[in-house]
């Protein structure tokens, strides 16, 4: 993600530096000279400060929320690609439907335990999964979305080793914000794993949707010359396509947005901040469109509360009654 940066002091003192070192030139060396050598200084100024710019995009919070510590809550590890991925499991006796879970930026595991306690005391397995860099999880070098992807996947793939298929009945996805964005992501590729036939349906809290809309207002906050938006876009795309070279090539920023990015098959409940301080109502618009649009209207019911916060209360009344009944409605099905 993109976090602020004194990126204007940045090139103000790189602005600086190539004066210093022109005038320098100058005195020793004839105009020509001087003007290739200007030149050549200012590429490369110009892309290290670019690289600079997307350096920071990858970058994982500085701080941490604690992780859960408590005995019914059993940590899952798994080597993801030399990455090890984190998840919690809370398991119940006999088989029963799974909560996964995947909670929101700068958050960790224990941000939506309690959530997740109340599947468990209606019967229910419970796996969050707790992204890079967040709670106890290893930090990455670059963080991407697409790298918690595969460490759901991963995680998911070697559950069996905590709890096996046939203690599966149903799987049901709750994201909130960024975790949201996962599961869209998510929603696409199901078909691809075994553990992908019982998904069942998509809670999504506050979700992120479009990341075009994150990548562009960043940079107007950074205060990025617009010049630089492009190239920095592109630099940003071939770093993906790098650090993921099994997915799609990114070469356009809508590929990162919904209904590309991801868009459920599967009964979907969406509740939403009415009053979202973070990311405001457009992401919840989009998704809201997109599924009428894919004629998935009928598999989406969406909410819009007042008393809830983006940050994502632990304990909510009426966010329960809904997904109470929801969950209800979706078992018997």
């Amino acid at each position: 993600m993109f976090s602020k940066f004194g990126y204007a002091r940045v090139i103000l003192l790189l602005a600086l530096l190539v004066i210093i070192v022109c005038l320098q030139f100058l005195m020793h060396f004839p105009l020509a000279a001087n003007a290739i050598f200007v030149l050549v200084v200012s590429v490369i100024l110009v892309n290290l400060y670019i690289e600079i710019i997307v350096i920071n995009i990858f970058k994982q919070p500085i701080t941490r929320k604690p992780s859960i510590e408590k005995e019914s809550w059993k940590v899952l590890n798994v080597n993801c690609r030399g990455v090890e991925a984190r998840a919690l499991l809370n398991r119940r006796e006999g088989s029963g439907p799974l909560l996964l879970m995947v909670h929101g930026w700068k958050s960790s595991a224990e941000s939506v335990r309690e959530r997740a306690e109340w599947f468990c005391e209606q019967g229910w397995h419970a796996l969050i999964v707790e992204m890079p860099g967040h709670g106890k999880a290893r930090p990455v070098d670059k963080w991407t979305a697409f790298r918690v992807v595969e460490h759901t996947v991963e995680l998911m793939n070697a559950l069996s080793s905590k709890l096996s298929q046939k203690e599966i009945t149903d799987i049901v996805f709750y994201g909130h914000s960024m975790g949201g964005f996962i599961g869209l992501n998510l929603s696409k590729r199901i078909d691809q794993y075994q553990w992908g036939t019982k998904m069942k349906g998509w809670i999504l809290e506050s979700p992120m949707t479009k990341y075009s809309s994150i990548f562009e207002e960043s940079l107007r906050e950074a205060k990025i010359p617009k010049i630089l938006h492009n190239p920095v876009q592109q630099r940003l795309f071939a770093q993906f396509g790098v650090l993921h070279p099994n997915e799609k090539p990114v070469q356009l920023l809508s590929q990162l947005d919904t209904p590309i990015w991801g868009l459920p098959k599967q009964p979907t409940l969406v509740i939403q901040a009415a009053e979202d301080n973070v990311l405001g109502r457009s992401h919840y618009d989009l998704l809201v469109t997109s599924m009428k649009e894919a004629g998935r209207e009928s598999i989406l019911e969406a909410h819009l509360l007042d008393q809830l916060p983006h940050t994502g209360a632990q304990v909510n009344s009426a966010r329960t009654k809904i997904i109470e009944r929801w969950i209800n409605e979706l078992l018997i099905q």
